[in-house]
């Protein structure tokens, strides 16, 4: 069959995937890494296209234009909380003409047969975008299905929801090739163009506001991300940004890799990893392997607050590791999550001394959000913090979803963004900005990006 991995278009930058979505929070637009991931393995079964709105900045109207001209008998979509009334909208006009709409995305993460019973043009919603089942349901093969929730022939709705306990994935290799190569941004990429790989899926640790948690976790052969990234080398690329939640779970694995990309030595790169997991053997690797950032969860400064939402490290150390980060020479980037119902005007105080004092390079602020599926869900509902019916959340921070216990929405919203205008607004940390920049590729993408940081956060 022909099949379109489509990202729909929409009113702002939208940004969905891996079951989260939100709006950008300076104008950085990674490629959606469901639909790389699912490229390969339709590509191994169906003529398949790619028609990611967000990085083309396609309108609805241009948009069905070219989905017309690429007359697709089914359509693979992302959808996210953060659109989804446009995202329903635009879907249930392409089901109109005939053709089959599949979709994957946080809104769909839970309570999947409610989604499929309000919205009768949605055929199946995909839950694991690392597995076979895409395939399965074009096949007929209903049967085979493990996480999905799909119509039956006889219009039942059908959930399959299979143990997510195997250790490894296999997939054919993602054709990058297929996507846009302009339009995506990462402002921590060296040169251009960059490309987003998976080298492994969900995540082991059991961080109670985050969704990849409740996904399992299972990794890729070291050969076969090899095999992407030989072919991505092929085409020109050199700067990857690896989307794995945590670089390194597996320790003897993530080494291996580092030495084979050390071998190869024209490749620059950024990955995620957890400050507990972040050891001197493991950095000095990743450095010789061509990592330049390093993305390091903070989250509070409160040891209390890390231990509520089930971290597993304290804050010493988080300092412990933004410390060895600097001495094996890699750019720090620490996130972190504001808004918690336990948050404060002194615990963001708190966490704004803590982001200065650690001399992080990138600071990037997540407004909590009652993801789809989480415990934290589950906290906030129980709290009347959130309400079942609001399926709109924005992790971004372009509003606050959440009231605290002592903050309310709007006054929450200002306190993030002035720790956003003290933190990037301070002339030392301007100047030694500069002076990190290699050539001037990076400083206009780094100027673009501080200026959209700081313009979304000046009031």
């Amino acid at each position: 069959m022909r099949v379109l991995l489509l990202n729909p278009p929409g009113r702002g930058v939208y940004i969905r995937d891996y079951f989260c979505s939100k709006t950008t929070k300076s104008n950085y637009l990674f490629h959606p890494v469901d639909l790389v991931v699912l490229s390969g393995t339709l590509a191994s079964e169906h003529e398949v296209a790619v028609l990611d709105c967000m990085a083309e900045g396609l309108a609805p109207r241009d948009a069905r234009r070219r989905i017309d001209a690429l007359d697709p008998a089914v359509v693979v979509s992302l959808v996210g909380s953060v659109s989804w009334d446009e995202d329903r909208a635009f879907l249930a006009e392409l089901a109109a003409s005939g053709r089959r709409v599949l979709a994957i995305g946080d809104v769909l993460h839970e309570d999947a047969v409610r989604r499929l019973a309000e919205e009768p043009w949605l055929e199946a919603a995909l839950d694991d975008f690392a597995n076979e089942d895409a395939l399965r349901l074009l096949r007929g093969a209903t049967d085979e299905v493990t996480n999905a929730t799909f119509r039956a022939p006889d219009g039942s709705i059908v959930v399959r929801d299979a143990p997510r306990g195997a250790r490894e994935f296999r997939v054919p290799r993602p054709r990058h090739e297929l996507f846009p190569r302009r339009g995506y941004r990462f402002s921590f990429a060296r040169t251009t163009p960059f490309a987003t790989v998976l080298t492994d899926y969900g995540c082991p640790y059991p961080c109670t506001f985050c969704v990849i948690g409740t996904l399992g976790f299972r990794t890729r052969p070291v050969a076969d991300v090899l095999e992407e990234l030989d072919a991505l080398r092929a085409d020109g690329v050199r700067e990857v940004f690896f989307m794995d939640q945590t670089f390194g779970v597996r320790r003897e694995r993530a080494l291996e890799l580092c030495a084979a990309l050390e071998a190869r030595g024209d490749l620059s790169w950024t990955a995620f990893t957890r400050p507990d997991r972040a050891d001197d053997a493991l950095l000095a690797a990743m450095a010789r392997a061509g990592c330049h950032t390093l993305i390091l969860g903070v989250e509070s400064a409160s040891d209390e607050l890390l231990a509520r939402y089930r971290k597993g490290y304290t804050a010493d150390a988080v300092v412990g590791a933004f410390e060895r980060a600097r001495r094996h020479g890699l750019r720090t980037v620490g996130t972190f999550i504001v808004g918690l119902p336990e948050e404060s005007a002194a615990s963001l105080e708190a966490t704004l001394e803590l982001a200065l004092a650690l001399e992080m390079d990138f600071m990037s602020l997540n407004v909590a959000v009652p993801r789809f599926g989480t415990p934290f869900r589950t906290e906030a509902l129980a709290l009347g913090l959130a309400r079942p019916e609001e399926l709109v959340m924005d992790q971004g921070g372009a509003s606050a979803t959440l009231p605290t216990h002592t903050l309310d929405r709007a006054e929450m919203l200002r306190l993030k963004r002035r720790m956003v205008r003290r933190f990037y607004l301070r002339p030392s940390y301007l100047w030694r900005r500069l002076r990190g920049v290699r050539g001037l590729g990076e400083l206009g993408r780094q100027l673009g990006e501080g200026w959209a940081l700081v313009r979304r956060n000046l009031t």
